[in-house]
């Protein structure tokens, strides 16, 4: 007990020696420089007034764009000067520069293409392979993510040039400035249809039947998919100054009615090239680029290229409930790109089938299901009784043995999501179309490598179009290193237009509503 006691109390002696000394330390210091021994209230204000930056040039705060759209520039340290900015580095003051440049001067056609980020490449390369092939070339860059600038110095694209590796077009785009919503409204209004060499133009629009003209409000932000990307208000408010604009002496600006029955209006599908769309972007509160075309109704199906019914040719094909895989969004994107759907008295094969994302999406649709592969489906899909699940092959997989069970079906679709070679798909789709048994089709093909194989792709789509069969092909949101092929039998391309909200875009469309 004695010893217990000595050792407490030289510890307690010990711990107040230890603090003693630790204070006389602090209070030499804080004589020594009084203004690092504490902070001060102007300290302190300082602090939370001003964005400081670091030593390496990196910026405290989180804020990379202004309220105006513009980038807030990094900083630097020392006091030096960063021939970058141009601007002292030490400096608390904003350092900003603008969006990438989408509006570069130059005498040459504009386009402009959105495309799912990360391929801006490989639509470029596309895209200069079909000018090379014209004995031409054109001048492409990427401005902003999913979003590909092209220059046709030759002049050699067709205005609705559609690559594959594109979701939207801006054909013939023009830049415009001004310093108001209004201002800006009334600058993409006069140069788009007030210019004296647009007279053919203005004559064809208010020819045009009401409710054919889209007006799509974009921002880059967009081009990536962002749910709230900046700028987006702004924007929407000079797409609804031109509505007001283009009411007052274009009916094609009008709400359609479908109630009123007459011969001049047009509804969101009705199948005739009378569809026109008006797209700007964008580039920072004063300046935009924008364009005006007639679409083209583009086979199979019934869509219009430029994408007159998605903005940025985006669209929102989400399912809330659970599903077998997230591969059923590319079916969704495919059925919304044609505007088209299978109905109810529908015949489904689904080629390599498991798990079932492709075959939930056609149960959905109310169709019947014949679904092929070497492994089960989903639990609820092998117990439903519209959903025949046949173990096998799909590429082996034909319709000889079902002609008296399909014969019941108003028509036929094929839909595959097989992962195989390129050269799979494509004797698959050889065999399905010499066939001529199924009116419709979607399948993907899947490539290896960094690169799309576009030479394979290309003789896939002649040899569809070689059996009489209407062939598209694209590269969706939703797809990865896959493109999906539309098809159908002429005649059979404006079969049951899809009713939202299969395909509900993404973005707000100013026209229409």
């Amino acid at each position: 007990v004695i010893h217990c006691k000595l050792l407490i109390n030289l510890s307690s002696v010990t711990m107040v020696v230890s603090s003693s000394l630790i204070a006389l330390g602090l209070y030499m210091l804080a004589s020594s420089n009084p203004s690092k021994g504490r902070r001060t209230d102007k300290n302190i204000k300082s602090s939370f007034s001003t964005r400081s930056t670091t030593s390496e040039g990196k910026r405290s705060g989180r804020s990379r764009y202004n309220r105006t759209g513009s980038k807030i520039a990094n900083g630097g340290g020392n006091g030096e000067r960063n021939d970058n900015r141009g601007k002292s580095v030490g400096s608390t003051e904003q350092d900003i520069y603008p969006l990438p440049s989408l509006t570069t001067p130059t005498s040459n056609p504009l386009y402009y293409y959105t495309c799912r980020h990360t391929y801006e490449d490989t639509l470029i390369n596309e895209i200069k392979q079909y000018a090379q092939s014209l004995n031409g070339n054109i001048l492409a860059m990427s401005p902003f993510p999913g979003l590909v600038r092209v220059e046709d110095e030759f002049n050699i694209l067709p205005t609705l040039y559609d690559p594959v590796y594109a979701l939207q077009s801006m054909p013939d785009a023009v830049v415009v400035t001004g310093d108001s919503i209004k201002n800006l409204a009334n600058e993409i209004h006069d140069v788009l249809l007030s210019n004296d060499e647009d007279d053919d133009l203005r004559s064809r629009l208010r020819s045009a039947a009401r409710g054919s003209l889209a007006i799509h409000p974009m921002v880059p932000g967009m081009c990536k998919g962002q749910i709230k990307p900046i700028m987006q208000n702004r924007c929407e408010r000079i797409g609804e100054e031109l509505v007001k604009l283009l009411r007052k002496t274009y009916p094609a600006a009008r709400k359609y009615n479908e109630n009123d029955n007459n011969e001049n209006d047009s509804d969101e599908v009705d199948g005739s090239n009378n569809k026109w769309l008006l797209q700007f972007m964008l580039q920072s509160n004063t300046i935009a680029v924008a364009s005006l075309t007639q679409c083209e109704c583009k086979g199979p199906g019934l869509s219009y290229w430029p994408n007159w019914s998605y903005p940025l040719g985006l669209a929102h094909v989400d399912i809330e409930e659970k599903m077998p895989s997230s591969a059923y969004r590319k079916l969704l994107e495919a059925l919304g790109c044609m505007n088209i759907q299978p109905s109810q008295s529908s015949y489904v094969v689904d080629l390599g089938a498991s798990p079932g994302g492709w075959t939930s999406v056609m149960r959905r649709l109310g169709s019947y299901v014949t679904a092929v592969d070497r492994s089960r489906l989903d639990k609820p899909l092998m117990i439903d009784n519209m959903v025949n699940f046949v173990k096998g092959d799909a590429f082996t997989f034909t319709l000889t043995d079902y002609y008296d069970t399909t014969s019941q079906y108003d028509e036929i679709w094929m839909i595959s999501d097989i992962i195989s070679y390129p050269e799979r798909c494509t004797e698959l789709l050889n065999s399905w179309c010499s066939e001529q048994g199924v009116q419709f089709m979607v399948v993907t093909m899947k490539f290896q490598g960094d690169q799309p194989d576009l030479s394979e792709l290309q003789r896939a789509v002649k040899i569809v179009q070689s059996h009489g069969y209407l062939c598209r092909v694209k590269h969706f949101f939703n797809n990865k290193n896959e493109v999906t092929f539309m098809i159908a039998k002429p005649g059979n391309d404006h079969g049951y237009p899809v009713h939202y909200p299969i395909g509900k875009p993404i973005y707000k469309r100013s026209l229409p509503k």
